[in-house]
């Protein structure tokens, strides 16, 4: 198996942090069961992240870490962007 293209993999994480937290998660926090969609999405971008350092050499502990880190991100931005946009009552 080949490695992942940088080019791509840059552009699939930009996209996951912009695409996803700044449109996507804010959304799906204002329904019932968002959560859990964010949290499936999550666990489903940890691997994804994870395989585009399989062929670097990067120590796998450190390439699971900066996995962990880029699926966690687009939850941080998310929830910034829900607080922010939120409506007080």
């Amino acid at each position: 198996m080949d490695a992942i293209p940088q080019g791509l993999a840059g552009a699939v994480t930009l996209a996951a942090l912009v695409g996803l937290g700044i449109f996507v998660y804010p959304w799906l926090l204002k329904r019932r069961g968002g959560a859990l969609w964010i949290a499936a999405a999550t666990a489903l971008l940890a691997p994804l992240f994870h395989s585009f350092d399989a062929f670097t050499g990067t120590s796998e502990t450190l390439s699971a870490a900066l996995a962990l880190l880029w699926a966690l991100a687009p939850v941080g931005v998310g929830v910034i962007v829900w607080r922010l946009t939120r409506v007080r009552r």
